[in-house]
């Protein structure tokens, strides 16, 4: 039997392996408000933009999730710019981690109606 293609073999099959570990270990799972309280590593939070809580302090924005099943508020510190049609937003999605008092979002992604939406959307924070 030939060396070359066993190598080959197991240099593809040790890519494979690695590229595998790689994907797993960087997913973001999207949890719950209470379920990223409690979790030290990086994940993914979505909820409704309360937009009364919106402010911008010393380049930190600063807001706060409501979570739609439930109604729970997640206070938020985004550390960049404010997204581009931040306020029209109907559902945010938060990555980052809980430091023990807020949540400290890396990324956001911001879900706005869309231009042919004919339905009014419900604002959060709002009875």
């Amino acid at each position: 039997m030939k060396l070359g293609p066993i190598i080959a073999s197991v240099a593809i099959g040790a890519a494979l392996v690695g590229a595998g570990t790689a994907f797993v270990k960087n997913l973001t799972p999207y949890i719950t408000f209470s379920e990223a309280q409690k979790t030290n590593g990086t994940v993914q939070v979505m909820g409704g933009l309360e937009k009364s809580s919106v402010k911008m302090a010393s380049g930190n924005l600063a807001f706060t999730l409501v979570e739609k099943k439930t109604g729970t508020r997640l206070p938020v510190v985004f550390g960049h710019t404010k997204p581009a049609n931040f306020e029209m937003a109907i559902e945010i999605t938060a990555i980052g981690h809980w430091d023990g008092s807020v949540f400290q979002a890396d990324n956001l992604l911001v879900k706005c109606p869309s231009k042919y939406q004919g339905t009014e959307t419900k604002s959060y924070g709002t009875k």
